[in-house]
């Protein structure tokens, strides 16, 4: 009887996440590159095995974040780890991000990136392929907002929070947290092996569990912690963390200690219905210093839709509760919307920022209406095709005695008869077309019919 032993399995491969390594490097214009094609990006496809290619796939990404995670830190962004007063990094445990001046700003700005994306990156396409690594993560975000004003009365820059709702998987073995997508790439014990048991024991951060509780974490421990109590905050929420933080934040209880701390909201592609929002406080605020962005193909920040909806270019859902606005045709998919519409939101927010009594205008946005030639799509079609029907159409109407009249004034009259035809006369009207005309009239019905005796009686 044959028996196979744990033993004999097919071993799994193991892939160094080291670059160089890996056969990658970065070039001049920061993106990576394959060492034995440096015109070719990430290549996934090594083997005809899934896992094989998955397992390159994670030391890839974990290179890819620790690149970005060292830059952010010599942009001046500290790292603390959650919950507060983890002992050892050995411990469970969720790594973020913040300025190291952050209690002397007057200004701080949160930023919410996908749950399903890791620390610091907003697409791995772009980071390790077209675009590059700054562009593909929160480098150029950072890098912007620290060129930024805190207010008209603070020229130093704002502070900054870098959430983490993507790595909230730990991972014992690696002693670190993993996205719910890289949890099942990690190394197992062997090629055939697939997928991960969850152990709340094991892989649960404490009071970070999930995207719903490190939102609440955010602002209920960290922003006490390391934010001056007369700071205002402005929050950027992306994808699925959009439709997280405003449901936090619709909350009377929530709003009446945050509330009065936030500055401005911006929600990029987001679905949180604010027209059956709870809390009233919550829903003045974001009508008043609220704005949405959705992927459109107008133009980056073209107005799309007014607080009340009225949109002209959307199909679906628009009740943002604010003024909305496209991210542009670029952004097609949810990681590259930040990428694409970073520039736009942080102007915006350097605008509210120096304007302390700033509150959006009133818009709304009516639909378009097309105009209506009155003619048939294609009328003017000028091929061979065409001419040839509209040739065989002058002949039959030849044949068929289907004269055109030339005159214009029995042309004019006519249209008035079949306009008397759809609408009764009225009282006002002359008594009625000549004897002649009607004469002449009554003889075409007839021949349209079938009923004239012969072509004379015309």
């Amino acid at each position: 009887m044959f028996r196979r032993r744990w033993s004999g399995l097919p071993a799994e491969p193991k892939f160094t996440p080291d670059l160089k390594e890996l056969g990658y490097f970065i070039n001049e214009e920061d993106e990576v590159r394959y060492w034995q094609d440096p015109d070719f990006y990430f290549k996934y496809f090594s083997t005809k095995n899934v896992r094989y290619n998955d397992c390159q796939r994670f030391a890839f990404n974990e290179v890819v974040k620790q690149i970005i995670d060292s830059r952010l830190e010599a942009e001046g962004l500290k790292k603390a780890l959650l919950p507060l007063g983890v002992a050892s990094e050995d411990e469970r445990h969720v790594k973020i991000r913040l300025s190291e001046d952050l209690s002397t700003k007057s200004r701080v700005v949160i930023i919410f990136g996908q749950s399903g994306q890791d620390f610091g990156i907003l697409a791995h396409r772009v980071a390790s392929g077209l675009g590059g690594l700054n562009k593909g993560s929160m480098m150029n975000m950072v890098k912007a907002l620290k060129q930024q004003k805190s207010s008209a009365t603070d020229d130093a820059a704002p502070g900054i929070i870098l959430a983490n709702p993507g790595n909230l998987w730990w991972w014992p073995e690696g002693k670190k947290g993993l996205s719910e997508f890289a949890r099942h790439q990690i190394p197992g014990s062997s090629l055939v092996h697939w997928g991960w048991h969850h152990d709340p024991e094991r892989n649960t951060i404490p009071e970070n569990a999930n995207p719903t509780e490190h939102v609440k974490y955010i602002f209920e421990k960290v922003v006490p912690q390391f934010v001056s109590e007369k700071a205002k905050i402005d929050v950027i929420a992306l994808g699925d963390m959009a439709d997280e933080v405003e449901q936090y934040l619709d909350n009377d209880d929530v709003w009446a200690k945050i509330g009065h701390r936030l500055n401005a909201l911006v929600v990029l592609g987001g679905f949180y219905d604010m027209r059956e929002a709870n809390c009233q406080g919550f829903k003045k605020f974001v009508d008043q210093r609220g704005r949405a962005y959705i992927m459109n193909q107008d133009p980056l920040d073209t107005l799309i839709a007014g607080p009340d909806g009225g949109s002209r270019a959307v199909t679906g859902y628009v009740g943002y509760g604010c003024p909305t606005y496209s991210v542009g045709p670029d952004a097609f998919i949810m990681e590259l919307v930040l990428i694409e519409a970073g520039s736009a939101v942080l102007k915006w927010l350097q605008e509210v920022a120096m304007d302390k009594d700033y509150v959006n205008e009133r818009v709304h946005i009516f639909p378009e209406e097309e105009e209506d030639d009155g003619k048939w799509p294609g009328w003017d079609k000028d091929d061979d095709e065409s001419k040839e029907e509209t040739e065989e159409l002058k002949e039959k109407h030849k044949e068929d005695g289907d004269k055109r009249d030339d005159d214009e004034q029995v042309a004019k009259k006519v249209k008035v008869r079949v306009q008397r035809d759809v609408q009764p006369p009225s009282k006002d009207e002359p008594e009625g077309i000549d004897e002649e005309l009607a004469k002449e009239m009554s003889k075409r019905e007839r021949m349209a019919d079938g009923n004239a005796d012969s072509e004379e009686e015309i």
